[in-house]
């Protein structure tokens, strides 16, 4: 059964603290490859290790799949919950506050120039991130939207103020 919480929108997400394991069966999914997976459930079937927390899973799937995923997976009888953490690690913890709103800050406008109005809708997503965890996984997005969009050069002005944000992060 999977763990998930009600978001903010009212749809269901993975409760972050969640760690899954792989069942036998899935265990012999990512070693034969017999099943036909999406692409992106195959991924996280191979990175469930029962040591990753749902939290930390998110970050290698796009914005509002991971909930999908592994329902999917669990449905399949490839994973299977094998605890709930007390507290996340460190590292997945949203407390850096500052350093979110200053990202959110370099960033403001910087859709809508590579984009015109059409950044409108980027740009109020990246707003939204209530954390850096969040952040992280919205901005892979987000870019990979960028360059499709306009060309990998915008794609990579935006990736210049996110660098710059982390080189600064790293300073301080």
């Amino acid at each position: 059964m999977t763990a998930t919480r009600s978001g903010p929108s009212g749809a269901d997400t993975v409760d972050s603290r969640t760690v899954y394991r792989r069942t036998p069966a899935g265990d012999a999914e990512v070693a034969e490859r017999r099943l036909s997976l999406a692409p992106a459930a195959r991924r996280l079937l191979m990175l469930i290790d029962a040591q990753r927390p749902a939290g930390q899973l998110a970050l290698s799937v796009r914005s509002g799949e991971l909930s999908g995923l592994l329902r999917d997976l669990e449905d399949a009888g490839l994973v299977v919950v094998a605890r709930i953490l007390e507290e996340l690690p460190p590292e997945l913890v949203a407390g850096n506050h500052s350093r979110l709103m200053a990202l959110k800050q370099r960033l403001h406008g910087a859709f809508v120039r590579e984009l015109g109005t059409n950044g409108a809708v980027l740009e109020a997503r990246i707003q939204d991130c209530v954390n850096l965890m969040v952040m992280r996984s919205v901005l892979r997005e987000v870019v990979e939207q960028v360059q499709r969009r306009r060309d990998r050069a915008a794609a990579e002005r935006i990736l210049r103020i996110v660098r710059r944000d982390d080189a600064e992060g790293d300073r301080a």
